[in-house]
């Protein structure tokens, strides 16, 4: 038999319940508030019931509870990973609340009132009754700003090792073509200068040798900017005035530059140890690419050099090593034209690749190269619109060196009919024929070994026949310096001269030492003329034997 339940019995239960019901809304708030995660709640309606302290953190503001204004979300603004803006009604709690469904693990980037971004991982789920009602929802922010951006910096840092290490690897096949190259040519060059020599002027057959003596010397031209690029090019170390070397460069393109085009120099003084022509071709370059940047349009070239001193490691895209601590001279070229886009900014200094019509793409290839072998660092900024900045940094000045100089192409010769005995050394075959017939025409009487050993041999033979030794530098099984010391063993007097198609480090510290090196591609005058000039320094320093 039932009774019928005493109306204030009823209500009594049902206060009971709606007790429980907020002392269960309040254990979750304060399990919610516990959370290292930003979390909310919103109700059926969409307005937020409540929220933590990282979630406060999070938005970078407060929002108002039950607030037509914060519906949602109490972000600022909200994007996705690609930037699209997303509506508040949008968001993935408007989502849970909508479809009644989870929606977990959805990145989104929230925007401060400040303009701070931060990115998170959204986990909205909707909340129901005992009766299965949907009564609101709740969201975790999961920040993960940090864990973006290191990843952003290891792709970063993976790109730049990767362009640095292609740039490594064309510097090194530009060096070997061009090595390979200029044993050619200094066959070529030296056969046509001797050819034109016996040849009558004027004549069909000289006007001819002279084409071919021109167009060697561009292809020479050609191949030291490829072993500029290589960081394998001849280089003559002595003290060098950054600023001065701007001002005499700026005076001498002044006329080339673009019409409209004005020069805007900020010089301080900024010395380096280095190759002068080599940093001339370095600023000669980037002015020119500064001018074929403003298109013949109206714009300014701003040059600064100065000091600086680096306190930690600085890193550059296109190197794949950091330069030290320490002080560094600065060349600043910037310029206000059109600005390169990433994909190009990616590739400017990859050797043969240019946006100019009927440019070789060779330019800021040497530039880089340049710097490289400087143990220097290029650094490149530049957007469409606005403008491009290459800054250098090359180590100050803390010593001076001097070599000797290259020959000039000027004729040699011989007194009293006899000139002496070389001792000629190349593993290349037509360039110790071409050595031959161009020392045998200055007089000489010449030996030839193709190689270190055979070399060795030869000297010990014919030792106080030898008046000097002309090996390449670079051989096979023993190299023209391990070759030079192990002569110097046995007779500590004997002159000698380096020559190659590429130069090395070995090779500076040959020249910084008074060693002559003679660069590949030379005319025959050029070889004879040094030759001459060797002899004529005979006892003087060079490689010791120790």
């Amino acid at each position: 038999m039932m009774t019928q339940q005493d109306p204030w019995m009823r209500l009594a239960d049902e206060a009971l319940a709606g007790q429980g019901a907020m002392e269960a809304e309040q254990r979750f708030h304060d399990l919610l508030e516990r959370l290292p995660a930003a979390a909310y709640t919103c109700d059926s309606q969409g307005l937020i019931t409540f929220f933590n302290r990282p979630a406060e953190k999070v938005w970078g503001r407060a929002p108002r509870l039950r607030h037509e204004r914060d519906r949602f979300c109490g972000s600022f603004r909200l994007f996705t990973p690609e930037g699209k803006p997303i509506p508040h009604d949008e968001c993935w709690m408007a989502r849970a609340l909508k479809t009644g469904e989870p929606h977990n693990g959805f990145e989104i980037v929230i925007e401060q009132p400040s303009g701070a971004q931060v990115v998170a991982l959204a986990h909205a789920n909707p909340l129901r009754d005992r009766q299965g009602h949907l009564i609101g929802a709740v969201n975790v922010l999961v920040d993960i700003t940090d864990r973006k951006r290191a990843e952003q910096e290891r792709r970063e840092l993976e790109t730049r090792v990767f362009h640095a290490q292609k740039l490594e690897s064309l510097g090194v096949l530009a060096g070997g073509v061009a090595h390979d190259f200029n044993n050619l040519l200094t066959v070529i060059t030296a056969q046509a200068t001797l050819a034109l020599a016996e040849a009558s002027h004027p004549s069909p057959l000289s006007s001819m040798l002279q084409e071919i003596i021109i167009a060697s010397e561009r292809a020479a031209d050609l191949a030291r900017q490829m072993l500029a690029y290589s960081g394998r090019g001849t280089f003559v170390n002595q003290h060098v005035r950054l600023d001065a070397v701007v001002r005499e460069m700026a005076v001498l393109l002044r006329t080339i530059v673009s019409k409209g085009a004005t020069l805007e120099l900020d010089l301080s003084r900024a010395c380096v140890d280095g190759d002068a022509t080599h940093l001339r071709q370095v600023v000669m370059n980037l002015i020119t690419n500064a001018s074929d940047a403003l298109a013949g349009k109206p714009g300014v070239i701003r040059i600064r050099t100065g000091v600086q001193k680096l306190s930690a490691p600085m890193q550059s895209a296109c190197m794949a090593e950091p330069i030290p601590p320490g002080d560094y001279a600065v060349v600043e070229v910037e310029d206000s034209g059109e600005g390169m886009s990433e994909s190009v900014l990616a590739r400017i200094f990859d050797p043969f690749f240019t946006t100019k019509v009927g440019g070789r793409g060779l330019g800021l290839a040497a530039v880089l190269g340049i710097v490289r072998a400087h143990h220097g660092l290029v650094d490149v900024t530049s957007q469409p619109g606005h403008g491009t900045r290459f800054t250098l940094l090359l180590p100050s000045a803390v010593a001076h060196a001097s070599v000797m100089p290259r020959a000039n192409d000027a004729p040699s010769s011989c007194s009293n009919g006899s000139c002496g005995t070389i001792l000629v050394v190349d593993d290349e075959d037509a360039v110790r024929r071409v050595a031959l017939r161009v020392l045998e025409r200055a007089g000489y009487r010449v030996l030839l070994a193709a190689g270190g050993r055979e070399a060795q041999r030869l000297f010990r033979e014919h030792r106080h026949e030898i008046s000097a030794v002309v090996a390449d530098l670079t051989m096979g099984e023993i190299g023209g310096i391990e070759l030079i010391r192990s002569l110097r063993a046995v007779d500590p007097t004997v002159p000698a001269l380096l020559m190659s198609g590429y130069s090395s480090e070995d090779a500076a510290s040959i020249s910084a030492l008074g060693v002559p090196f003679l660069a590949k591609p030379f005319t025959a005058n050029m070889l004879a003329t040094t030759v001459r000039e060797v002899l004529a320094e005979r006892g003087g320093g060079g490689i010791s034997a120790a």
